[in-house]
């Protein structure tokens, strides 16, 4: 009995220790997190690095749409017209079979299907949860601009030059190219192919990047519907962006955001140096080649495609739609932070300085009872004096036979006590 007795205090030593030092079990449960916003992961250094040059990416590329068409417009008429007029130096990228020319603008619209049709293809698969109707209606703009490319290039441009032009040399020959393989040159208004399309091709690239705008608080809002639907909801809790897609949905939409983002952030920053080369080759054919209304004529054409398709036609409904549309709204997320009023802060600054004494513009907390409790004996005399006054004008009046209007604690009016004094 005694070693049991002995054995049992050992056992129950360690649980009596712990109550002492204060060390309770923790305990886990769904009631835990009641309340509390999940945190984000801890970011890695590369992960880092990658939004550093992301934002840079988007500095650069991101400029005002705007903005864009008026320099590219100012730079088509101005910068054709002084170029014109002034003797051109010989350089390697006034050459036509520069290496930029050959395998960048002669199959620019190739590079374009290639780099931005993966891109709308992943940013589709992602934001529209892999239902095929949100993937085809979005590469259906890529569709569209490769219809507009084809009709206005190969098509358009090439009718204009032969219905306006002359062999020269052999004014029988009707064709340019019978004009060109008999060794005779065609002059014609030649509508800048190359102007058109770099123009254009800056102006769909911007539009399409604009996809990323918002895509990293997607991974946000995919961390704070997982803790909702992990949670007993309140009636009064703010649903979030992510509240109306299915459970299957939103297991396609983590498992496509994980394994797409790092392949999408890759695209975007080769859109945006497609851009900038896009930019320089337009500089070269401002200085270099065609003339003045032939440049101007094809970025205007440009302009002009890019203005009716995504300006005008894609924001209606029977359209392709703008890009990012998917079957959740991720960008323009941030909520707008409550202010107050400047008035109610300055009122109540005002009240809180007139009630505190003041040095040097500081409120001395010190000396607030002292000059409470001087208002209060400025009030006790303010009292007592219209107590007097009161009682001399009912003394003067006769008030004698009267009764006391007013009795003190001691049973005497106000009167007999003025008198007394």
């Amino acid at each position: 009995m005694p070693a049991a007795s002995s054995s049992g205090l050992k056992r129950s030593r360690p649980a009596s220790q712990s109550v002492r030092c204060g060390k309770q079990p923790i305990e886990k449960g769904r009631w835990a997190a009641k309340g509390t916003k999940p945190l984000p992961e801890q970011a890695s250094v590369k992960y880092v690095l990658t939004l550093i040059v992301v934002h840079v990416c988007r500095k650069v590329l991101f400029i005002p749409t705007e903005v864009k068409v008026m320099l590219y417009s100012l730079g088509l008429f101005f910068g054709s017209l002084v170029c014109d007029f002034l003797p051109l130096p010989n350089v390697y990228m006034g050459q036509r079979d520069n290496v930029f020319n050959v395998y960048y603008v002669k199959v620019a619209w190739a590079w374009l299907l290639l780099v931005v049709g993966s891109f709308i293809l992943l940013t589709s698969a992602t934001i529209g949860c892999g239902h095929r109707e949100i993937i085809k209606r979005n590469m259906s703009r890529l569709l569209v601009g490769t219809f507009m490319w084809y009709f206005w290039s190969q098509c358009f441009f090439g009718y204009v030059e032969n219905r306006t032009g002359s062999c020269l040399g052999k004014a029988i020959i009707r064709n340019k190219i019978d004009c060109n393989s008999a060794g005779f040159h065609w002059h014609s208004f030649d509508i800048s192919g190359h102007a058109f399309l770099l123009v254009y091709i800056n102006l769909f690239i911007l539009e399409e990047a604009k996809t990323i705008d918002g895509w990293e608080g997607i991974r946000d809002q995919i961390r704070m519907e997982d803790h909702h639907r992990g949670e007993v909801q309140n009636p009064g809790e703010t649903k979030t962006v992510l509240d109306s897609l299915t459970p299957y949905d939103m297991a396609i939409l983590k498992m496509n955001y994980e394994q797409f983002t790092p392949y999408i952030r890759c695209i975007f920053c080769v859109m945006t140096m497609m851009s900038v080369l896009s930019d320089v080759m337009l500089v070269c054919t401002i200085i270099f080649f065609h003339t003045m209304p032939q440049k101007v004529a094809g970025g205007a054409i440009g302009i002009a495609v890019w203005f009716l398709t995504y300006r005008v036609w894609f924001k209606r409904d029977a359209s392709p739609g703008q890009p990012g549309c998917g079957l959740f709204q991720y960008q323009n997320m941030k909520e707008k932070t409550k202010e107050v009023p400047l008035r109610r802060r300055s009122s109540i600054c005002k009240d809180h300085r007139d009630n505190l004494p003041m040095f040097m513009g500081m409120p001395l907390y010190g000396l607030k009872k002292e000059k409470e409790d001087k208002k209060k004996e400025e009030k006790k005399r303010d009292y007592e004096r219209e107590e007097e006054r009161s009682s001399m004008d009912d003394y003067g009046e006769g008030g004698e036979g009267r009764g006391p209007s007013w009795t003190g604690p001691h049973g005497d009016s106000a009167s007999s006590r003025s008198w007394r004094r």
